[in-house]
């Protein structure tokens, strides 16, 4: 059995603030337990020195790309990890008291491109992660579920419901599975003194959802249509496949799809593609949220990543149940620049 089915559903807002802390620790090659330190002691900044791949811990982040710094925000703590120590150092410097928080805007974006340009360095990307709110942990098992009531080991819970895992997400695929209705409700109430029919007319999207196997998945390899949602990647292989297909449209392909893939032993990241012509029903953000639910059935947490420019996709995240949680970038080095 899988470790993390072992684990059992994650359900509870402390399991997933353990597992995020876990996680960057190990993508910033910082010390087990050094991120929940810094919270307690109200320290601005932890930085470490990026060490060889063969001695970073197991449970990072299998990416493929090279990176020479990597700066994150989480919950106001900076983190720092760098290839070499001019660059390292420089960096500390900069971050030096609350500018962790502030790294986000294009000024200080600049200045730091600024600083890391003697070091041939280069920021190469930014991105706002998202987590789920408690809200969707505690949707994760379905009320009707058998369950038996035990004693929680944390004082002042009391009691809380444990349920069988295999049967949780036996439970929650064949909810999901099958023919639903996604339904908008109204911008504005139709008693307004000035509305327009957009605004006063709800809409319904009759669809139905399929779980696809690594074998049908294969025919959309380099279908740019579903780029997001599906990675074919080796290390970051699509484990979970959630796709919609429109009940009342004669098209075989589906109308949307989402993939969760296993980007670490803790964690799964979500991307999602919609068609075009379906896109505005709220279906982004309901089979988010249903491969989400999966997912922490599963043992694993869900994090969904977006540019924070993206407004809607940062929108559909909101809707799907999820919190923004933190904020990276990494540089690379200049001479990997692409020259025409």
């Amino acid at each position: 059995m899988n470790a993390a089915h072992a684990r059992g559903a994650v359900t509870t807002r402390d399991r997933a603030r353990y597992m995020i802390a876990a996680q960057l620790e190990a993508d910033f090659c910082l010390p087990h337990g050094s991120v929940a330190k810094a919270h307690g002691q109200g320290a601005g900044l932890l930085a470490q020195l990026q060490l060889p791949a063969d001695k970073m811990g197991s449970s990072r982040r299998r990416n493929d790309d090279i990176w020479e710094l990597r700066v994150a925000n989480y919950a106001g703590v900076g983190l720092l990890c760098a290839k070499h120590p001019r660059v390292l150092e420089k960096a500390r410097e900069y971050m030096a008291g609350d500018n962790p928080n502030w790294l986000g805007d294009y000024a200080q974006l600049r200045q730091l491109n600024e600083l890391l340009t003697p070091y041939s360095q280069q920021v190469s990307g930014t991105s706002i992660y998202y987590t789920p709110t408690r809200a969707l942990l505690e949707s994760v098992v379905p009320e009707n579920l058998p369950a038996q009531e035990v004693k929680c080991a944390v004082p002042g819970i009391g009691m809380m419901r444990r349920v069988d895992s295999a049967s949780l997400r036996h439970a929650l695929y064949d909810q999901v599975t099958g023919e639903h209705t996604i339904v908008t409700a109204p911008n504005a109430s139709a008693a307004a003194i000035e509305t327009s029919p957009e605004d006063t007319a709800g809409t319904k999207l009759p669809v139905r959802f399929e779980f696809l196997t690594p074998q049908q998945c294969e025919r959309f390899r380099g279908d740019a249509r579903y780029a997001n949602a599906l990675g074919f990647s080796c290390c970051r292989p699509d484990v979970t496949v959630l796709a919609a297909y429109g009940v009342e449209t004669e098209a075989t392909d589906p109308i949307a799809l989402v993939g969760a893939s296993d980007d670490s032993p803790l964690m799964r990241q979500i991307g999602v593609d919609v068609l075009p012509e379906f896109r505005h029903y709220g279906l982004a953000s309901r089979m988010i949220r249903e491969v989400a639910r999966i997912v922490l059935a599963e043992g694993y947490l869900p994090f969904y990543g977006t540019s924070p420019s993206h407004i809607l996709s940062q929108r559909t995240a909101a809707a799907a149940g999820l919190t923004p949680t933190w904020w990276e970038f990494v540089s690379t080095s200049l001479h990997d620049m692409q020259v025409d």
